[in-house]
C-alpha cells in the first residue's frame, strides 16, 4: 500500500462526508420532534442509510415496528449488490474484513470506490474511505439534532422536505440512464396512493406493498421488453 493511495482514500472519504453534511443535518433536525438525541444518533449509527432513515421517520407516527423494518430492509437491499462488488475487489482479504466493509457500503461510497485504481484495493484503503464518510453521517446527525434546539418549530417541520428532496436526488440519475425507472417510481406512487385510500390498510403496509408491487411490475415489463 502506497501512502499516495491511502491519502486518496482519505480524501475520497472526506469528499463523501462533506456531501453527507447537509442531508445528515436535515435528518437530525427532522428527527427532533420524534426521537430523543440518543435515539437519533443511534439510528444513524446502526442503520446508516439516508433515504431509509427519513422513510422510517415518516412511518413512525402511522406504522408498526415490523412495517418500518420491512420497508427499511427493502430500500437498503440494493446495498447487497454493491457489497458484492466490494467483496470481489477485496477477494484476497479475509471474510471478516470483507463482512465489516460490506456494512458501510452506501450509494455514494460505492460510486466513488467502484473505479478505484488497483493500488487502492486493500482493506485499509476501503476502510478509510467508508469509515470517514460514516463518521461524518453520524456526527452531523447529532449536530442537526442539537441545531434544532434553537430553531423555530416551523423551520423544524419544514426540514421534512429533505425526505422528498433526497428521494428525487436518488431518482433523477437513474431516470437519466433510462426512463423506465421513472415509470416504475410513478407506478409505486400511484399504488401507494390507491392503497392509502383503503380504510383497513395501515399506512406502513401500504408503503411496503407499493414498493414490492412497483418492483414486481418493473420486472414483468422488463421481461416483456416493453421498455426496449
Amino acid at each position: 500500500m502506497t501512502q499516495t493511495a491511502f491519502k486518496r482514500s482519505i480524501m475520497d472519504g472526506m469528499t463523501i462526508g462533506m456531501g453527507y453534511l447537509p442531508v445528515a443535518v436535515a435528518f437530525g433536525i427532522t428527527a427532533k420532534p420524534l426521537l430523543s438525541f440518543f435515539e437519533t444518533v443511534l439510528m444513524s449509527f446502526m442503520v446508516y442509510g439516508g433515504a431509509s432513515q427519513f422513510l422510517a421517520l415518516q412511518m413512525l407516527t402511522s406504522s408498526g415496528a415490523l412495517a418500518i423494518v420491512i420497508a427499511v430492509f427493502i430500500l437498503n437491499s440494493r446495498h447487497f449488490v454493491m457489497a458484492f462488488k466490494v467483496n470481489y475487489d477485496l477477494k484476497h482479504e479475509s471474510f471478516l474484513k470483507r463482512l465489516l466493509l460490506s456494512s458501510y457500503v452506501t450509494d455514494e461510497s460505492f460510486a466513488v470506490t467502484a473505479n478505484n485504481d488497483e493500488d487502492q484495493h486493500t482493506f485499509t484503503n476501503y476502510f478509510a474511505t467508508f469509515f470517514i464518510a460514516y463518521a461524518f453521517w453520524v456526527a452531523f446527525s447529532a449536530v442537526g439534532y442539537l441545531a434544532g434546539e434553537w430553531m423555530s418549530e416551523g423551520v423544524i417541520l419544514a426540514s421534512g422536505i429533505a425526505l422528498y428532496a433526497l428521494f428525487i436526488a436518488l431518482l433523477i440519475p437513474a431516470v437519466r440512464v433510462h426512463y423506465k425507472y421513472g415509470i416504475v417510481a410513478a407506478l409505486g406512487m400511484v399504488m401507494h396512493y390507491v392503497l392509502g385510500t383503503i380504510p383497513f390498510v395501515p399506512s406502513g403496509i401500504a408503503i411496503v406493498a407499493a414498493i414490492l408491487l412497483a418492483a414486481l411490475l418493473g420486472v414483468i415489463l422488463e421481461r416483456l421488453e416493453v421498455f426496449n
